[in-house]
């Protein structure tokens, strides 16, 4: 009888340590996001779609994979690899977190092949 409450106290005790706010739930980054970015003081607006399942997959824009992501715990990263309209190589980072289930922001560098990187903000909702 005492194993029984000794077995019903441990399971109270993780269901209510569990409930903690160190206990989050993962988020789910899949779908379509809105993203806002602000670099050298311009402001841009494109829309991204996440598909893989909550901690990896592919960055698609207009149809076209563009790069990865991964997401761990509310931290959320992703890269864009892409030739520009002038045809220079052009990689862009990301790394953030989310706030809420449909916001995440942080910060990102840009890196245009033969010129320095710059860096920017930038934010998503969907």
């Amino acid at each position: 009888m005492k194993k029984r409450f000794f077995f019903m106290y441990i399971i109270i005790i993780v269901l209510a340590l569990m409930t903690l706010p160190g206990c989050k739930k993962a988020h789910d980054i899949t779908g379509t996001w809105f993203i806002t970015t602000t670099l050298l003081g311009e402001t841009f607006d494109e829309t991204y779609t996440f598909v893989g399942n909550r901690n990896s997959g592919d960055v698609l824009w207009e149809g076209q994979a563009l790069g990865t992501y991964s997401v761990y715990g509310d931290n959320v990263s992703f890269t864009l690899e892409y030739y520009d309209a002038d045809n220079d190589y052009t990689v862009e980072v990301y790394n953030g977190y989310f706030e809420e289930r449909d916001y995440m922001s942080g910060s990102f560098t840009y890196t245009v092949e033969g010129f320095p990187s710059a860096s920017g903000t930038w934010f998503g909702e969907r």
